[in-house]
Order: structure tokens, then sequence, then C-alpha cells
């Protein structure tokens, strides 16, 4: 087959579900954006936490070192777990409305795509190892279990790096899949990276992991056993590691923008302008605040909120692009809508996530701050009441739209 964009356009419309999607596309792609921005700030909070235990860990013979490297050991086993659960709804959504892409990217490096489990599995055991034996008087032997750990998260993510790109050049796709006109079903080439796209996800890791720390030195500020020291010099920290994280975004955001093809024109995208923009402002606004290492707040993680959101609208409209000389539009595919199972996502999602999520979000923030044991308010156990009484509700809709459903169909 003579591979040109009008047979590559037909070949993607062929691999798209034909039983459509239940709702309009653009619900998909908004949710997916808006899902991947909390995803992708736990994968940099996990990189970036992970580096900085072993660092504090070779410095351990410090005080407030070791106390960090222990502090932060514990940041990144948290992080690794919020990330894997709090990735499972973009990758959902893309596989809704960018299906051929992505099963055509995976299929092409099946043994990649597998074996990111595995490497997953074994990293994240490695780091809990490290997590477990890291305290006062670890012995410094057990920092191979902390960077064999760090090393697997770095793969996976250049894994997943490599699987999204390879999703964009379907022009490529019939190549790799019988280089020379033989057939190669091994699934095991990684095809194609792009090193400023990947790299700037990692200097990404960098900045967030900054003003992660200055997160971590206000939570901390009601709390008795973390004297102010100990909070100026993480507070003094986080904001030399964000400065730092901040300039290689900019390097390697301009690196990006220039690998990308010419009929992209990426430095004529306003999205590119306004992250660069952005990316200075917040640089300089931490270099001006660098000195005032007493004063703590949330808002600089707000801030990598902001930016992260931002870079997740770029990232997806940098895919519209690179789809439309094959005609790939979401807006045209095939909707089947389903009503009730709409109403039940975006009922669960607000009321189940709301609550619950509430509650324990609400719960973990307070008890945290508490030094000692940690008694809940009238306002929490509420919430946690409600908690418990919107699970009820869901779990008996939830079998009584299947019962519903059931005898529809079957009478």
């Amino acid at each position: 087959m003579e591979l040109n964009p009008h047979n590559i356009a037909a070949t993607l419309q062929v691999l798209r579900d034909p039983a459509g999607i239940p709702s309009h596309p653009a619900v998909f792609q908004v949710l997916m954006v808006l899902t991947w921005v909390f995803h992708i700030l736990f994968v940099n909070i996990a990189l970036g936490s992970a580096t900085l235990s072993l660092y504090g860990f070779t410095r351990r013979q410090e005080p407030q070192w070791e106390r960090l490297s222990i502090g932060m050991t514990k940041a990144a086993k948290v992080s690794v777990s919020m990330l894997i659960v709090l990735g499972v709804a973009p990758l959902l959504f893309t596989q809704v409305i960018y299906d051929p892409q992505w099963y055509a990217s995976n299929i092409l490096s099946a043994s990649w795509a597998i074996g990111f489990i595995f490497t997953l599995i074994l990293g994240y055991s490695s780091w809990f190892i490290f997590y477990f034996k890291n305290h006062q008087g670890a012995k410094p032997a057990i920092i191979v279990w902390g960077i064999v750990g760090l090393a697997m998260f770095v793969l996976d993510g250049f894994i997943m790096h490599a699987l999204s790109y390879q999703a964009l050049l379907p022009e490529q796709w019939m190549e790799w899949y019988a280089p020379d006109g033989q057939v190669d079903m091994s699934g095991s080439t990684i095809h194609a990276w792009q090193a400023g796209r990947f790299l700037f996800f990692m200097a990404m890791s960098i900045t967030v992991i900054g003003v992660f720390l200055k997160a971590y030195a206000h939570y901390y500020k009601v709390r008795e056993d973390y004297a102010a020291d100990y909070r100026n010099f993480v507070n003094l920290l986080g904001s030399k590691i964000a400065i730092v994280g901040l300039v290689l975004q900019l390097v390697t955001f301009v690196w990006w923008l220039l690998s990308l093809p010419e009929h992209l024109h990426g430095f004529a995208n306003p999205m590119s302008w306004i992250i660069m923009v952005f990316l200075a402002a917040f640089a300089l606004l931490l270099i001006k605040q660098a000195d005032q290492h007493h004063q703590t707040s949330y808002k600089p993680l707000f801030y990598a909120a902001i930016m992260a959101l931002l870079v997740a609208i770029f990232r997806e409209l940098i895919r519209i692009q690179y789809m439309l000389p094959y005609g790939y539009d979401i807006l045209d595919y095939k909707v089947m809508e389903d009503l009730p199972s709409t109403a039940l996502f975006f009922l669960t999602f607000v009321g189940v996530g709301g609550l619950v999520g509430g509650f324990f979000l609400t719960a973990i923030y307070k008890a945290g701050r508490t030094q000692g044991v940690y008694q809940a308010s009238k306002p929490v156990a509420k919430l946690a009441d409600s908690a418990v009484g919107v699970m009820i509700v869901w779990i008996a809709i939830f079998f009584l739209v299947g019962i519903w459903v059931w005898l529809k169909n079957a009478l």
C-alpha cells in the first residue's frame, strides 16, 4: 500500500471504535487535559523527591540533610502511588478519542509497553525497600535500592514519552512495522523519541519539587517538632531548586519547539509564548523572593499547577496539529449518546470524588499538621459520615441500574 496522507487518514478512520463514544468528544478531551495535570504533577514530585532524597542521603552526616532525605523518601513513595492512580483517567480518555494512535504505538513497541508494568513494579519495590531502611543511622549500602528505584521511574517515564510521541507519527508506522519489507512483530524497538520534549518534563520535575519544598516548609510551620531553622533551610533550598528548574525548562522548551516539524510552526503558536512568558515571570518572582526564606506559602505550588495546565493545553494543541494533515479530528468521532452512563459518571465524579476524596484530603491534611494523635473535629466527622452515605447511595444506584438494564433486555 502506498503510504500517503489519504491512505493514512483512511486507516486511522478504520481503526476507530465502530461502536463510537457515549458523549461529545470535547467532553473527553477536556477531561483528558484536566486529569493529566494532576497526574504529571505527581510524576514530577515523585522524580524530584526521589532524586533529592538520594542526594540528601549522600549528605546524611548533616542533620538537616538527613531529615530531608527521610522526608523526601516518604514523599516519593506516596507520589508514585498517586501518579499511578491519577494516571488511569487521562490514559482512559486518551484511549477513547485517540485509540488508533495509542494502540498502534503500543503494538509497535509492545515489549516496552508490557515491560513498563514490570519495571514499575521493580522500581516501586526497590524504592519501598529504600524507604523502609532509610532512617537515622542507616547503612550507606542501602542507597543501591534507591538508585535502582529512581532509574526504573525514569525509564518508565521515557517509555511513556516514546509511546506518546510515536502515536503522533502515523506516516512512519508502516516502516516501523515492516522495515525493508520484512515484518517485525517483536515489538522490541523504541522507534522514536524527542529529546527536547522528554528533557522538558525532566526539568519540570526540578521546578515542581522546588515549589513542593516551599509548600512543605509552610505545611509544617504549625508543628513544634519542625524547628524554624530546618523549615528555613527547606524553604530556601526549594527556591534555589525551582529557579534552576525554570531556567532549564525555558531552555528545553525552546529545544522542543525547534524539534517540531515545520508545518506545526511551534513559535507561531500563541501558547508557546504564553508558556515562555509564564516560566520567565515565575523564575523572576522566585528570584525576587529567594532571600525571604523565613516566609512560606502555598502560592508557588499553585503557580506550578497553572504551569502544568498551560503545558497540558499546549500538548493537546500540538497533538491536534500533528493529526490535521491526516484528516483526523476528534470532533467527527461517531457519537452514540448514552445519557445514563454519562450522568452516572459525572455524579460519581462530583459526589463520590468530591465527598470521599474531600474527606480523605481534609483528614490527611489536618492529621499531618497535628503533632501526636489527631482527633477529628465535628466538621471533619460530618464529612466522614457524608462520605460513607454517598458511597452507600452510589453502590445502590450502581446495582439498581445494572438490574434495570438486565431486566429491560431480558423481558
